[in-house]
């Protein structure tokens, strides 16, 4: 079923923190469109300052749940994209997409405003459209997704271990150089794999042919 993006989540605006007695060592990750752009190529909160968690009664923050999506720009085509891990704060300068759970998982949205981002044009988050299957279907989804995210995203470190084996062990550069060669290509092939498996995803095919299969299971149970 196709959903208005802002039926199935909330979409808020950061606000300014403006005073220093507001930070403290340890509180909740405060996100600027700075700090995004960092985020978004290096997922390390521990270095953002912190707005003190004692204070939110008393202040009026913008906090935002984990497993959210903060972007720095209405429009997808322009934006950072990033997923929080935990709960965080935003600046003025951030929008979070906030995802009824119920009906729509954080990492399911997060993989289809990426594939949307690079598959078309244009489009502002409140006139996004976005096909929902069941949350048994989605949660499915998403683990192969992620399963494939999470190698690409270790690619530098696998590529570097090799490349560093023959500091270690005599006489194996060779091989080493071979290995490496080899890590490169399948990683090239993961990520085109995963770029055609977010688009059979969230293009309609998918959807399609699980419907497709429903109706010919239940012919076959006639």
């Amino acid at each position: 079923m196709k959903y208005l993006l802002e039926e199935v989540a909330k979409i808020k605006i950061g606000k300014v923190v403006t005073s220093k007695k507001r930070f403290a060592r340890d509180g909740i990750p405060y996100i600027t469109e700075e700090a995004l752009k960092k985020l978004s190529m290096e997922d390390d909160t521990s270095h953002l300052p912190k707005v003190d968690s004692t204070l939110k009664e008393q202040f009026s923050f913008s906090l935002v749940p984990a497993q959210s999506i903060v972007l720095n720009k209405m429009n997808l085509k322009e934006t950072y994209i990033y997923q929080c891990k935990t709960d965080v704060c935003i600046s003025h300068d951030i929008i979070a997409i906030i995802p009824n759970e119920s009906i729509l998982i954080g990492d399911y949205l997060f993989h289809f405003i990426k594939w949307y981002q690079n598959n078309n044009e244009r489009c502002n988050v409140y006139s996004l459209m976005i096909d929902l299957p069941s949350i048994a279907i989605q949660h499915k989804v998403v683990q192969l997704l992620n399963a494939v995210e999470q190698l690409l995203k270790n690619k530098g470190s696998l590529i570097t271990a090799v490349k560093e084996l023959p500091k270690h062990f005599d006489n194996i550069s060779r091989q080493a150089k071979q290995h490496s060669d080899s890590l490169h290509q399948g990683f090239e092939q993961l990520n085109y794999l995963y770029t055609a498996m977010l688009d059979h995803i969230f293009n309609g095919d998918f959807l399609n042919d699980l419907q497709q299969y429903h109706i010919f299971q239940r012919l076959c149970s006639k």
